[in-house]
């Protein structure tokens, strides 16, 4: 809104004022634990599980705690972290060392695989898919570049999607 920026990335937004979306990507949320937790080896994972375990979140503001509080609300349940946190590389390294498990889209994985982390999508009837939303704010024309780029960058993220 200050023009600082052509474009915005940004998952599940609470409020979405002005922001016209180009793309918009499902992100199904996944937990996060060492290898040797228990949910490790589920084939699925619920959130009811996910919540009788210690666990560590993202701090109000991220799109990932709004949808966990959401969901968390419908089943008559309270998130109870023993930790909040803004960052998700930290929340990946804690629970490589305490028993307990985090939360995050798996965009956010991918890029940093972590020995020892294992990561499984929480049941889309517990927590449905949040989005991964590229935009840019309405009615503002964006430079060629950023145009270009913005393209490229949703055909990208299209393709992940479809794969």
């Amino acid at each position: 809104s200050t023009f600082s920026s052509d474009l915005a990335l940004v998952v599940e937004p609470m409020v979405m004022v002005d922001f016209e979306v180009i793309t918009s990507i499902p992100q199904p949320i996944h937990v996060v634990m060492a290898a040797g937790h228990p949910l490790a080896q589920a084939g699925e994972v619920r959130l009811r599980d996910c919540l009788d375990h210690r666990h560590v979140v993202p701090a109000a503001q991220y799109g990932v705690r709004h949808l966990l509080d959401l969901a968390a609300k419908r089943r008559l349940r309270a998130l109870d972290p023993i930790m909040e946190a803004e960052s998700f590389e930290f929340m990946r390294h804690y629970v490589l060392h305490e028993a307990a498990v985090a939360f995050q889209i798996p965009i956010g994985l991918d890029n940093a695989p972590t020995k020892g982390l294992v990561t499984r999508p929480i049941a889309a009837r517990d927590v449905p898919p949040g989005h991964l939303l590229l935009g840019q704010l309405r009615g503002r024309s964006l430079p060629t570049a950023s145009a270009l780029f913005a393209r490229q960058l949703a055909q990208a993220l299209e393709a992940r999607a479809a794969a």
